[in-house]
Protein backbone atom coordinates (compact mmCIF):
# COMPACT_ATOMS: atom_id res chain seq x y z
CA UNK A 1 0.00 0.00 0.00
CA UNK A 2 2.94 2.26 0.66
CA UNK A 3 4.23 2.33 -2.61
CA UNK A 4 0.63 2.86 -4.38
CA UNK A 5 0.20 5.78 -2.55
CA UNK A 6 3.95 7.60 -3.50
CA UNK A 7 2.06 7.48 -6.95
CA UNK A 8 -1.10 9.49 -5.81
CA UNK A 9 -1.98 12.89 -5.33
CA UNK A 10 -4.00 15.21 -3.04
CA UNK A 11 -5.00 18.42 -4.56
CA UNK A 12 -6.10 21.35 -2.85
CA UNK A 13 -7.67 24.72 -4.27
CA UNK A 14 -8.12 27.32 -1.96
CA UNK A 15 -9.22 31.36 -1.86
CA UNK A 16 -8.99 33.52 0.69
CA UNK A 17 -11.53 32.06 2.74
CA UNK A 18 -9.71 28.31 2.89
CA UNK A 19 -6.24 29.82 3.32
CA UNK A 20 -5.77 29.00 7.21
CA UNK A 21 -8.53 26.08 7.40
CA UNK A 22 -7.96 23.14 9.30
CA UNK A 23 -8.10 20.83 6.27
CA UNK A 24 -4.82 22.50 5.15
CA UNK A 25 -3.09 21.42 8.21
CA UNK A 26 -4.46 17.97 8.48
CA UNK A 27 -3.14 17.90 5.44
CA UNK A 28 0.34 17.43 6.40
CA UNK A 29 -0.36 14.16 8.70
CA UNK A 30 -2.02 11.97 5.47
CA UNK A 31 0.37 9.55 3.88
CA UNK A 32 -0.49 10.83 0.19
CA UNK A 33 1.92 13.63 -1.16
CA UNK A 34 -0.35 16.96 -1.21
CA UNK A 35 -0.06 19.92 -3.10
CA UNK A 36 -1.60 22.82 -2.68
CA UNK A 37 -2.76 25.34 -4.59
CA UNK A 38 -3.81 28.63 -3.81
CA UNK A 39 -6.26 31.50 -6.17
CA UNK A 40 -4.36 34.25 -4.08
CA UNK A 41 -0.54 34.80 -3.28
CA UNK A 42 0.72 31.57 -2.69
CA UNK A 43 2.33 31.10 0.40
CA UNK A 44 5.42 28.91 1.16
CA UNK A 45 4.64 25.54 0.03
CA UNK A 46 1.52 26.57 -2.19
CA UNK A 47 1.35 26.78 -5.63
CA UNK A 48 -0.40 30.09 -7.06
CA UNK A 49 -2.75 29.41 -9.57
CA UNK A 50 -4.58 32.04 -12.53
CA UNK A 51 -8.03 33.21 -11.37
CA UNK A 52 -10.72 31.45 -14.19
CA UNK A 53 -13.91 29.40 -14.02
CA UNK A 54 -13.86 26.54 -11.78
CA UNK A 55 -13.67 23.75 -14.44
CA UNK A 56 -10.43 25.83 -16.06
CA UNK A 57 -8.75 25.92 -12.44
CA UNK A 58 -9.49 21.69 -11.98
CA UNK A 59 -7.96 21.21 -15.66
CA UNK A 60 -5.00 23.17 -14.56
CA UNK A 61 -4.73 21.28 -11.47
CA UNK A 62 -4.86 17.77 -12.77
CA UNK A 63 -2.82 18.78 -15.85
CA UNK A 64 -0.05 19.74 -13.12
CA UNK A 65 -0.30 16.82 -11.15
CA UNK A 66 0.12 14.46 -13.95
CA UNK A 67 2.71 16.64 -15.06
CA UNK A 68 4.49 15.88 -12.34
CA UNK A 69 4.37 11.90 -12.92
CA UNK A 70 1.69 11.16 -10.74
CA UNK A 71 -0.64 8.30 -11.62
CA UNK A 72 -3.43 9.17 -9.57
CA UNK A 73 -4.95 12.21 -8.44
CA UNK A 74 -7.90 13.42 -6.32
CA UNK A 75 -9.11 16.93 -6.00
CA UNK A 76 -10.56 18.10 -2.53
CA UNK A 77 -12.86 20.43 -2.01
CA UNK A 78 -11.10 22.49 0.77
CA UNK A 79 -14.70 23.20 2.55
CA UNK A 80 -14.85 19.35 3.36
CA UNK A 81 -13.18 18.10 6.48
CA UNK A 82 -10.67 15.36 5.27
CA UNK A 83 -11.61 12.18 6.20
CA UNK A 84 -8.67 9.61 5.73
CA UNK A 85 -10.88 6.53 5.17
CA UNK A 86 -12.71 8.24 2.56
CA UNK A 87 -9.57 9.10 0.83
CA UNK A 88 -7.75 5.99 0.93
CA UNK A 89 -11.47 4.91 -0.48
CA UNK A 90 -10.94 7.77 -3.83
CA UNK A 91 -7.68 6.49 -4.21
CA UNK A 92 -8.13 3.00 -4.09
CA UNK A 93 -11.14 3.12 -6.39
CA UNK A 94 -8.48 4.74 -8.75
CA UNK A 95 -6.32 1.25 -9.34
CA UNK A 96 -9.27 -0.16 -11.14
CA UNK A 97 -11.92 2.61 -12.65
CA UNK A 98 -11.02 5.75 -14.31
CA UNK A 99 -12.98 8.44 -12.07
CA UNK A 100 -14.29 8.77 -8.87
CA UNK A 101 -16.32 11.48 -7.25
CA UNK A 102 -18.04 12.44 -3.99
CA UNK A 103 -20.87 14.23 -3.79
CA UNK A 104 -22.74 16.00 -1.32
CA UNK A 105 -26.45 15.82 -0.28
CA UNK A 106 -27.09 18.87 -2.07
CA UNK A 107 -25.38 17.80 -5.55
CA UNK A 108 -21.92 19.58 -5.46
CA UNK A 109 -18.91 17.83 -5.25
CA UNK A 110 -16.48 16.87 -1.72
CA UNK A 111 -13.89 15.59 -4.27
CA UNK A 112 -12.89 14.39 -8.01
CA UNK A 113 -10.47 12.22 -8.94
CA UNK A 114 -8.83 10.50 -12.37
CA UNK A 115 -6.19 8.31 -13.05
CA UNK A 116 -5.67 10.01 -16.14
CA UNK A 117 -5.73 13.56 -17.50
CA UNK A 118 -8.92 13.56 -19.07
CA UNK A 119 -9.57 17.51 -19.77
CA UNK A 120 -12.46 16.54 -21.96
CA UNK A 121 -14.49 15.77 -18.81
CA UNK A 122 -14.19 19.44 -17.15
CA UNK A 123 -13.84 21.40 -20.59
CA UNK A 124 -16.60 24.01 -21.35
CA UNK A 125 -18.86 23.53 -18.30
CA UNK A 126 -20.66 26.24 -17.37
CA UNK A 127 -18.33 27.78 -14.50
CA UNK A 128 -20.97 28.49 -11.48
CA UNK A 129 -23.82 26.11 -12.58
CA UNK A 130 -25.68 24.12 -9.54
CA UNK A 131 -25.72 21.30 -11.84
CA UNK A 132 -21.71 20.83 -12.44
CA UNK A 133 -21.86 17.42 -10.85
CA UNK A 134 -24.58 16.14 -12.76
CA UNK A 135 -22.63 17.24 -15.88
CA UNK A 136 -19.44 15.85 -14.69
CA UNK A 137 -20.75 12.70 -14.30
CA UNK A 138 -22.63 12.74 -17.65
CA UNK A 139 -19.28 13.24 -19.75
CA UNK A 140 -17.84 10.35 -17.41
CA UNK A 141 -20.39 8.07 -19.12
CA UNK A 142 -20.29 9.80 -22.54
CA UNK A 143 -16.62 8.73 -22.36
CA UNK A 144 -17.07 5.31 -21.89
CA UNK A 145 -15.45 5.85 -18.68
CA UNK A 146 -15.85 3.61 -15.45
CA UNK A 147 -17.31 5.95 -11.99
CA UNK A 148 -16.59 4.96 -8.65
CA UNK A 149 -18.87 7.57 -5.98
CA UNK A 150 -17.31 8.05 -2.71
CA UNK A 151 -20.26 8.01 -0.01
CA UNK A 152 -22.24 11.21 0.28
CA UNK A 153 -21.66 13.88 2.58
CA UNK A 154 -24.20 16.12 4.33
CA UNK A 155 -23.54 19.86 3.19
CA UNK A 156 -23.27 22.62 5.53
CA UNK A 157 -25.86 24.70 6.44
Amino acid sequence: MEEYRKKCCLALVLDEKHEDSSVVKSAADLPYHTIIYNKNDSSEGQLRLTEGPMPEVLNTVFEDCFSKGFRKVVILNPTTEINPALLDEAFLSLKLIECCIGLKDNGDFYLIGMNDFRPEILAFLPPEDGAVSKKIIRRIGDQKLALYKTPTLKSEP
